[in-house]
C-alpha cells in the first residue's frame, strides 16, 4: 500500500512539473525567436566601439574600456544605489498595503464586487493601450501619461483635504506631514492592483477547514492570522515581491531615462548600463528570493 501511495505521489509530482514546462513554453519560444538574438549583440557591443559610415557600421574590439568608463561614472552608480537602496522601504510598504486591502475585501460585504473593481482600476488605466488612445484624443498633450494621470487625481484630492485641514485651524507643518502621508497612500492604491487580486487569490486558496479548526480552540482572530493566514500567504508573498520589484523597475525613471538618452548618442555606453543595471536587479531579485524562500510555506 505504501509503494502505491509513494508511486501515486510521484505521478501526482510529475504531472505538475510538466504543466510547469507547458506553461514555460510560450516564454521560451518568445525568448529564442526575439529576444536572445539583441540581448547577445548587445552584449557583444559592450566590448566595441560602434563607428558610423556611409558603408555601415564598423566595430572596433575596445576590451572593458566601456566598462571601466561606467565605474568612473559616479552618478549613474549613484543613481543604481539609489533605487535599489528604495527597495527596502517601497517594497515592504507595497506588500503589507496591498495585503491589509486584500484582507477587507475578502469577506462577503454589500458593493464587495465595485471596491475590487475601482482598486484594479488603476492597472486598466495605466496600460500602454489605455495611455495610447489618450495620447491620440489629446493629440500628444503632456496629460496622457502615467505620472500626469496621478498627479491629476492626487491634486484634486490632496488639495481637498488640504482646505479641510485648513479649516481646521492646523498648521502648516502638520499639514505637510499629513499630505506627504496621503500622497504616498494614492501611489500606493495606483501601483497595488496587480498586488491585491494576487492576494486574494491567495486568500481564497486557503483551506477553510483550518479556520473551522481555529475556532473551535478558541483562538482569536490576531493569533489565527500569524499561524494560519500569514505562513499560507508566503507563496503569495514571495510573488508579489518578485513581481513589484520588476515592476517597479519597468516604469519609467532616471537610469531608464538615461540609458534611453545613451542609446540616441553612444550605443556601446547604453549597452554596458543596460547589463549592469540588469545584473544589479537580477542579484537583487536573487537574494530577495532567497531570503523569502525559506520562511516560504506550500500546501501538499
Amino acid at each position: 500500500m505504501n509503494v502505491r501511495k509513494s508511486s501515486a505521489l510521484r505521478r501526482g509530482r510529475l504531472k505538475k512539473e510538466l504543466a510547469g514546462i507547458e506553461f514555460l513554453i510560450p516564454f521560451i519560444i518568445g525568448f529564442v525567436f526575439l529576444f536572445a538574438k539583441p540581448m547577445i549583440v548587445s552584449l557583444v557591443y559592450t566590448f566595441h566601439h560602434l563607428a558610423f559610415s556611409n558603408d555601415g557600421m564598423a566595430l572596433e574590439w575596445v576590451g572593458m574600456k566601456n566598462y571601466i568608463q561606467l565605474i568612473n561614472d559616479v552618478s549613474f552608480l549613484k543613481q543604481i544605489y539609489s533605487q535599489l537602496a528604495s527597495f527596502f522601504w517601497q517594497i515592504p510598504l507595497k506588500i503589507v498595503f496591498s495585503m491589509l486591502v486584500a484582507l477587507l475585501m475578502k469577506d462577503k460585504f454589500p458593493g464587495r464586487l465595485f471596491f475590487r473593481c475601482v482598486m484594479f482600476l488603476p492597472v486598466i488605466f495605466a496600460s500602454e493601450t489605455v495611455m495610447g488612445l489618450l495620447n491620440r484624443q489629446t493629440g500628444g498633450a503632456t496629460l496622457a501619461t502615467e505620472s500626469n494621470l496621478f498627479f491629476v487625481v492626487n491634486e484634486s484630492a490632496g488639495g481637498f483635504m488640504q482646505e479641510l485641514m485648513a479649516a481646521f485651524g492646523m498648521s502648516d507643518s502638520l499639514m505637510g506631514t499629513i499630505n506627504s502621508y496621503i500622497n504616498n497612500i494614492f501611489q500606493l492604491a495606483w501601483t497595488s492592483g496587480i498586488q491585491i487580486v494576487l492576494f486574494i487569490v491567495g486568500l481564497s486558496a486557503v483551506p477553510t477547514d483550518l479556520y473551522e479548526v481555529c475556532t473551535m480552540e478558541g483562538a482569536t482572530a490576531w493569533e489565527t492570522f500569524w499561524k494560519i493566514t500569514f505562513p499560507l500567504l508566503s507563496p503569495t508573498i514571495l510573488l508579489c515581491t518578485i513581481y513589484s520589484i520588476i515592476s517597479t523597475i519597468m516604469r519609467n525613471n532616471s537610469i531608464i531615462e538615461s540609458i534611453s538618452d545613451n542609446m540616441q548618442q553612444k550605443i556601446e555606453y547604453a549597452c554596458v548600463q543596460t547589463w549592469v543595471y540588469s545584473a544589479a536587479v537580477v542579484l537583487l531579485v536573487a537574494v530577495v528570493y532567497k531570503l523569502i524562500s525559506k520562511k516560504t510555506v506550500y500546501l501538499d
